[in-house]
């Protein structure tokens, strides 16, 4: 009888993946199984492609929020800061600038250098620096002990109003240790000790007041008279070696003296800050002319320009068209309905009329202009400095908002609008100063009263603006708010860039939600034809045993027909 035998099938792991071997059907299982998955997670796959593209359209809108939240900083020093919706601490129209020139050919910054706040006035005026404030300093006799001096002995030491300190001295210390000693309470005295080398193996103590204009007092407490013996001071107490005394700064402005204890001269005149340098030599004079910051405000508007052409950069590239007539590749945002609004709405307003303000209406007043590309282009800078130079107060107004009431009791709290108004505001109040109720035209649904805010309706046409007002009686407020450049802009920035409410943001949340949901049903899709592939497996393994063992009898059955045919 001839033996048989026949291959079953093995299931192995690798991983996480388990594969059968040894096959005794025939049937490629890998790829039947292999297929069957791939049906499963087809799904997943969609899913997988859309959270891909998601997350392309969260970046490229998060590079657009960076890009207009960019254009708002740079044009937010511009905005009236009172009626802006982002909150500016410095205004360029309202900074001022110093220019200092001598009446010879000196260089006049080394003598002042000033600098001016927003509160200072332009004016022009003549300054002589007289004197220079001095810190009081003494010193002394020359000592050769650099050891133990032997000295038991209190002594204090004191600077102008401040509370004199005692400095104890033992007779372990040396000079180094009694200089010490001194500045260990030099903050609260106001006198700092140092050792100075006047010859090898020869120290002097120097003591020296720590602020300028005021004496350094000292005087013997208790014990050894040790500052007598160190000869600090003399037989009558007094100072035996005084090297510099203490004095005020002297500074003539228009004429008129100023005395200060210190260098640093900032109540002499309002909003300037003065720093006094060195004396002025006789007959010279300093001329000071203080001004409008004209170069902050240059540079704020060309800032303004090179942040709205970053942005303007994007918009073109998200709206490029490949030469098949389809988006071109990097143009993730292309068509997409919130870059086009965002891209309208701010050309809208950077084209608008602002003939309100004055002689200058919009910037091509200004010599700023369109290019080719769209992008913005100081085409004429002769112009915009003939304006700021000739014309500040028109630029200020074609940039900032101006709000005018009736009645200077209504305040504006904030303006996130980029329109203008003109109204009357009709509020009724109690005689103990509640306001009940406000409207305009009669329509009392348009502002809501809280307090003394009047605050306009959500939804409606004074959605962002908000006053306070304190009134006893009713009252009719005529309004008018006329917008500026660069309070729309920073309007339109918290509209669309908002990190918390913008536009923007609410879509970015939105694909992210999206994201995450998509992400969990395509983990849940894998999972489960993770274990759909285990199954399979297992069914086409026990199939493969089967067919294996079937085979075995097959082969046994012909064996022992073969082996009866061969006796017989």
């Amino acid at each position: 009888m001839t033996s048989t035998t026949a291959s079953t099938g093995v299931v192995n792991t690798s991983g996480t993946t388990s594969y059968i071997t040894g096959t005794a059907s025939g049937l490629d299982t890998a790829s039947l199984i292999k297929a069957a998955v791939a049906q499963k997670t087809a799904a997943a796959d969609t899913l997988d492609a859309k959270v891909t593209a998601n997350t392309t359209k969260i970046s490229a809108y998060q590079t657009l929020q960076g890009l207009i939240s960019g254009l708002s900083t740079a044009i937010s020093g511009l905005a009236s800061g009172t009626y802006s919706s982002v909150s500016t601490s410095t205004n360029a129209f309202q900074a001022k600038s110093v220019s200092l020139t001598s009446s010879d050919s000196s260089t006049a910054s080394d003598y002042l250098a000033v600098s001016a706040a927003s509160t200072a006035v332009a004016t022009a005026s003549t300054v002589t620096v007289d004197q220079l404030a001095t810190a009081q300093k003494v010193a002394s006799a020359t000592q050769t002990n650099t050891g133990a001096l032997g000295y038991n002995g209190t002594f204090t030491l004191g600077q102008g109003t401040a509370t004199p300190q005692t400095v104890t001295v033992n007779p372990t210390m040396s000079l180094a240790d009694i200089a010490a000693a001194i500045n260990a309470v030099s903050s609260a005295s106001g006198v700092s000790a140092s050792m100075i080398q006047v010859e090898p193996g020869s120290y002097r103590l120097l003591l020296s007041a720590n602020a300028t204009n005021q004496p350094i007092t000292a005087a013997t407490a208790s014990g050894d008279d040790v500052l007598g013996s160190l000869g600090v001071t003399d037989s009558t107490g007094a100072f035996a070696d005084v090297l510099q005394t203490a004095q005020p700064s002297l500074v003539t402005i228009d004429g008129n003296q100023i005395k200060s204890d210190t260098n640093n001269v900032t109540d002499a005149v309002t909003g300037l800050s003065m720093s006094l340098l060195k004396t002025t030599p006789s007959g010279m004079t300093l001329n000071m002319s203080v001004q409008p910051d004209y170069s902050g405000v240059k540079t704020a508007i060309t800032n303004f320009i090179t942040a709205y052409n970053s942005l303007r950069d994007f918009v073109n590239t998200n709206q490029a068209v490949g030469a098949d007539g389809t988006a071109a590749s990097g143009a993730t945002l292309f068509a997409d309905p919130l870059l086009r609004s965002a891209s309208q709405t701010l050309n809208s307003l950077l084209f608008s009329d602002h003939s309100n303000a004055g002689t200058l209406s919009n910037l091509a007043d200004l010599g700023i202009t369109l290019d080719t590309n769209n992008k913005l282009s100081l085409s004429n800078e002769t112009t915009l400095d003939n304006a700021l130079l000739g014309n500040l107060s028109d630029v200020s107004n074609l940039f900032q908002s101006s709000f005018t009431p009736s009645n200077s009791a209504l305040k504006l709290l904030a303006n996130n609008t980029t329109g203008a108004f003109h109204f009357t505001l009709d509020v009724t109040a109690n005689s103990d100063g509640t306001i009940t109720g406000a409207s305009v035209g009669g329509d009392s649904s348009l502002f809501t009263v809280s307090g003394s805010r009047i605050v306009g309706a959500a939804g409606g046409p004074y959605a962002g603006l908000s006053f306070a007002l304190v009134a006893n009686a009713n009252t009719s407020i005529s309004v008018d708010i006329q917008p500026g450049l660069a309070n729309q802009m920073t309007a339109y920035a918290s509209t669309y860039a908002d990190g918390n409410t913008g536009l923007l943001q609410q879509q970015i949340a939105a694909l992210t939600s999206q994201d995450n949901d998509w992400s969990s049903r395509s983990s849940q899709i894998r999972s489960d034809a993770a274990t759909y592939q285990s199954n399979l497996v297992t069914r086409y393994a026990n199939m493969e045993q089967e067919v294996s063992a079937a085979q075995l009898v097959q082969a046994q059955i012909k064996a022992i027909l073969q082996g009866s045919s061969t006796n017989g």
